[in-house]
């Protein structure tokens, strides 16, 4: 995809957060771009710049990041690579509810295995340990591999935690830590949870005994990014061998355990039509959205900058670009 200009839209449409400067579309990485194509073309340059300007904005100005994430999602709300940053950002700021409907709503676009980690974190943040595990033990969660399935461990161990199942959460992080093919990062989180989990049983005397080992792994690992987990990572057991016992302590039925997104309660899943739209937080504002943003539509200028955008595509062939994306 060649695009004509690093500005397709010269001014903001209502309601669209300020584009910070230094945010360019050669910043995106190729498959990033690829994941746009079902917009067309200036629209889809003008969501890429957003979608940078949320990452990049995470740190610096979190509420802006988040507008600007909510921006994309609603803009583009049939592209899985919107209601991903939505998901990601919207996950890092605590808004939890929020982060657990966008990453469902992608996970039904892609059923993209690494998104169930922080689906169950979600839950866990909004108090749902249960349904964690449930996640965690879900058929789909059986094929996570190398970091993804590192993090979903390090989740159920916090659920088990949260259920003040001490003793199941340090076995459980502490077969992690040991294991092979464990990147350094994994490795330091594991025994950080490890030693939490000890102090919380009221196991001091094991908890201080990790300090020295802790110390180690901090010096090292605490800033390290190089460090991967392999994909071949070998665990003592996985989690469809830990099933059935907790399974039947926690009142968990098999049926529970089956991680479906599209079967999920109304209150806990996003209201989302037959076309993919969404009809809950990813909405702009009741006064942008009033002022007549549309998603996944060229956004709707002024009659000053009407001309501004191109209408290469018809609805239908947007939807049909997003459907084949989807699929």
């Amino acid at each position: 995809m060649s695009f004509p200009s690093q500005n397709p839209y010269t001014h903001r449409r209502p309601g669209e957060p300020k584009m910070p400067k230094g945010i360019e579309w050669s910043m995106l990485s190729t498959d990033d771009r690829e994941r746009l194509r079902g917009l067309s073309k200036e629209h889809a340059e003008n969501i890429g710049l957003h979608i940078l300007a949320a990452y990049t904005l995470e740190e610096r100005d979190p509420e802006l990041a988040l507008e600007h994430a909510k921006w994309v999602a609603h803009q583009a709300s049939r592209i899985d690579f919107a209601r991903e940053t939505l998901a990601f950002v919207a996950y890092r700021q605590g808004d939890y509810k929020l982060a657990l409907r966008e990453f469902r709503t992608a996970f039904r676009m892609n059923g993209f295995l690494d998104y169930l980690p922080f689906i169950a974190d979600c839950e866990r943040g909004m108090g749902e340990p249960k349904k964690a595990i449930e996640t965690a033990m879900s058929d789909d969660a059986k094929y996570l591999r190398g970091e993804s399935k590192a993090e979903m461990f390090l989740v159920y161990a916090g659920a088990l935690g949260d259920l003040e199942l001490w003793d199941k959460a340090i076995e459980i992080v502490h077969t992690l830590g040991r294991s092979k093919g464990l990147a350094g990062e994994y490795r330091m989180r594991a025994v950080q949870a490890e030693q939490y989990f000890l102090e919380q049983a009221g196991r001091s005397d094991e908890a201080v005994a990790l300090d020295q080992l802790l110390d180690k792994l901090e010096l090292q690992y605490a800033d390290a990014e190089e460090d991967e987990t392999s994909d071949d990572l070998v665990i003592e057991y996985d989690m469809q061998e830990l099933n059935d016992e907790l399974m039947d302590k926690l009142g968990i039925s098999e049926d529970d355990a089956q991680y479906a997104p599209e079967d999920e309660d109304e209150d806990d899943s996003e209201a989302v039509d037959e076309n993919g739209e969404t009809n809950d937080e990813t909405q702009l504002d009741a006064e942008a959205a009033k002022e007549g943003a549309e998603s996944d539509d060229e956004p709707a200028g002024d009659g000053e900058n009407a001309g501004d955008s191109e209408d290469d595509q018809t609805e239908d062939e947007v939807e049909s670009a997003a459907d084949s994306d989807n699929e």
